[in-house]
């Protein structure tokens, strides 16, 4: 696989629950801890203390780099 090219991740829980985001290769097969943080399509669940709430997901690493578990909300 070309390193410029982008990976599907799969995201587990949260907001944004089974879907599927493109990622560029290195940041998932390169970084050692493997994650992102963005703003979610719907942030009608997130806390009201946070605004402008973004979601953190991030590999396991004890599992498959392109699956993404979710850490919770953050500002």
């Amino acid at each position: 696989m070309d390193e410029n090219e982008m990976v599907a991740v799969t995201l587990v829980g949260g907001p944004m629950d089974g879907t599927r985001q493109p990622v560029d290769w290195a940041a998932v097969y390169e970084d050692p801890e493997p994650g992102l943080d963005m703003v979610p399509d719907s942030s009608v669940k997130a806390p009201e203390s946070i605004p402008w709430a973004r979601v953190l997901y991030t590999a396991d690493p004890a599992g498959p780099p392109d699956v993404w578990h979710w850490q919770g909300w953050v500002p």
